[in-house]
């Protein structure tokens, strides 16, 4: 049963990101009213007549529902198995609240219009529960060796610090993008990386927000560069860490590249749909980071900063040469 439940929560989480995708979907086609202003019918049918719009917000609907299901069989397998865990009494209810969260938010959306500010809070619940849904993943399929990765070598505050910083800046970063495109003011500058022409262009109107978002991408790209260099001396101590350093850094890369496509293309489709989905890589790299770099939940007698190699005589920080221990 535990296997079971380890294979559900994985089929949830690569539920959850099409979820999120085929809502960028209905975003970026226009298809928010493919179902009129019923829900959670559509046109007021169970089954709606065919049409473009319509079947893309249809499916975006009946893919949710599905997903529905598949997070209550999760949180219910993962709560009999592992309840005592912190994580499973954190991310279950997350879980479920913010499934409940971004489908009230979608029926609000749908049955009266929302300001751009308020579409853009529902991706970031979206958001949200994306990352519930992998961590949860994550955490039953890699408890044992997270256990064993953080009594062997603890993160220490700091270190926890400067990622649930970076976690939390990059929500702001996300918030900002969505607001830009709900408001249809992607290509409000028409080249990149310079804004009209400008290195510094007005700061007022959408040219101002699209501006600030990039400003905001660039300094993700160098706090995620700083973060993978403090993490790459643990390579061998914490690879999960590594690894979610690695990840995150390569995925911001990626997503200001995609950016960038975005203007070159001028706003094709499947560049609007690879920037939405690459926002929702990088934000499950960084939680996952923060789950790894939590203490363990029986505390190690001593624990170092990360990037220190383990030394029968004292720890070593970080960056400190071998003898100086």
């Amino acid at each position: 049963m535990r296997a079971l439940v380890r294979w559900l929560a994985a089929a949830t989480a690569v539920g959850m990101f099409l979820v999120l995708v085929m809502g960028a979907t209905v975003t970026n086609t226009g298809s928010a009213e493919g179902c009129g202003r019923s829900w959670p019918l559509c046109n007021g049918r169970f089954i709606p007549e065919f049409a473009v719009a319509t079947a893309i917000e249809f499916s975006h609907r009946a893919v949710t529902g599905v997903e529905g299901f598949l997070v209550l069989g999760t949180a219910v397998g993962a709560w009999v198995f592992w309840r005592r865990r912190r994580e499973v009494r954190v991310l279950v209810p997350l879980m479920l609240v913010t499934l409940v969260g971004q489908a009230g938010m979608g029926a609000w959306a749908v049955m009266s219009p929302q300001s751009p500010a308020v579409l853009a809070t529902h991706f970031g619940i979206s958001l949200l529960c994306l990352a519930s849904t992998a961590l949860l993943a994550t955490f039953v399929w890699q408890q044992d060796r997270l256990d064993a990765w953080r009594a062997t070598a603890p993160a220490t505050q700091t270190y926890r610090f400067a990622v649930v910083a970076l976690t939390l800046f990059q929500m702001i970063v996300v918030y900002v993008g969505a607001f830009v495109r709900h408001t249809n003011a992607e290509l409000a500058c028409i080249d990149w990386p310079l804004c009209n022409g400008h290195v510094v262009p007005g700061l007022s109107g959408p040219v101002g927000a699209v501006f600030a978002h990039r400003l905001l991408a660039l300094a993700s790209v160098v706090g995620l560069g700083w973060l993978l260099w403090r993490t790459a001396p643990l390579r061998r101590e914490r690879p999960d860490l590594y690894v979610g350093a690695l990840a995150a850094f390569a995925a911001v890369v990626v997503q200001s590249l995609i950016g960038a496509a975005i203007v070159w293309s001028r706003m094709q489709l499947f560049s609007a749909l690879g920037h939405a989905a690459g926002v929702s890589l990088l934000f499950v790299a960084l939680c996952y980071l923060w789950m790894h770099a939590l203490p363990a939940q029986a505390a190690p007698a001593t624990q170092y900063h990360p990037g220190a190699k383990p030394s029968r005589s004292a720890p070593r920080e970080l960056g400190q040469s071998p003898t100086a221990s």
